[in-house]
């Protein structure tokens, strides 16, 4: 199976508030802070190394965009991560032939919405970035460590 690995390396705001990811990811071939090309892949894993931030909550959301960057939609959010929480790894799957059964509420570009703990399954996009939120009371942000890896069948030609 072919792969492709995608490395984001991120640091959460260091005070209240909402970020999108921005630095370099590694292996992607698109803009700072997104993931991609992921059109022709059949799958994705997405393997998350998160620890909490220093005095507040931390809230880590991928949002993947299905129109080339234009507009971003929740994908993933993992667990809220409370104060100081120790790291801790979260791996999720999705596959282009898994269905989602019923409509679930999402957020939109910077205003992430989905519930935490959960993933939508399915098709997931062309790219992919992280948004993360701190919460009250953070003074220092949290490395955020993130690998989407693409997965399918046969190589390109």
């Amino acid at each position: 199976m072919s792969l492709a690995l995608f490395k984001f390396i991120e640091t959460a705001p260091s005070a209240p508030g909402t970020a999108i990811s921005s630095q370099s990811v590694q292996g992607s071939g698109k803009a700072a802070g997104v993931a991609g090309p992921l059109d022709d892949y059949e799958a994705v894993t997405v393997i998350a190394e998160l620890a909490g931030n220093t005095g507040g909550t931390l809230d880590v959301f991928v949002q993947a965009s299905f129109d080339e960057g234009a507009s971003w939609f929740d994908f993933a959010h993992f667990a809220q991560l409370a104060p100081a929480a120790a790291p801790t790894q979260y791996l999720l799957n999705a596959s282009l032939s898994s269905n989602l059964t019923s409509p679930v509420v999402v957020g939109k570009n910077t205003t992430p919405l989905l519930a935490a703990g959960t993933c939508v399954n399915g098709a997931f996009g062309d790219r992919m970035r992280l948004v993360m939120v701190s919460g009250a009371g953070t003074t220092v942000g949290a490395a955020v460590k993130v690998s989407v890896i693409g997965q399918r069948v046969f190589p390109r030609s």
